[in-house]
């Protein structure tokens, strides 16, 4: 069961209509598991309130999470689309200058 309640439904759709290709909602586990997921830069923004999940780990290792508030969504999506707009802003070279993380592949001898 979807819960298209969710505040990142609105902003994903307000965001889709204005041309951002490149932000995505990403919806697991019933609906209980929703991130809105830029590649470029890997961001991916989490509701607070929202319970963590290990998708966050295996899928988004590699992303910079971006925790919204319920006062950061209070105000609709429109508010909630421009401060994430101002959030890739701030954020947009992140990954260039983050050195990539090497596999742990143990000890071998």
């Amino acid at each position: 069961m979807t819960n298209k309640s969710h505040p990142f439904h609105a902003v994903a759709t307000l965001a889709a209509s204005e041309g951002m290709t490149n932000l995505k909602l990403k919806v697991a586990n019933d609906g209980t598991y929703v991130r809105l997921v830029q590649q470029t830069p890997p961001l991916f923004f989490k509701f607070k309130p929202d319970p963590s999940d290990s998708l966050d780990g295996t899928d988004l290792n590699d992303f910079k999470r971006i925790l919204l508030s319920e006062d950061d969504c209070s105000n609709g999506p429109n508010e909630t689309l421009a401060l994430v707009k101002m959030l890739l802003k701030k954020f947009e070279n992140y990954g260039s200058d983050t050195p990539t993380k090497k596999p742990n592949l143990g000890r071998y001898r």
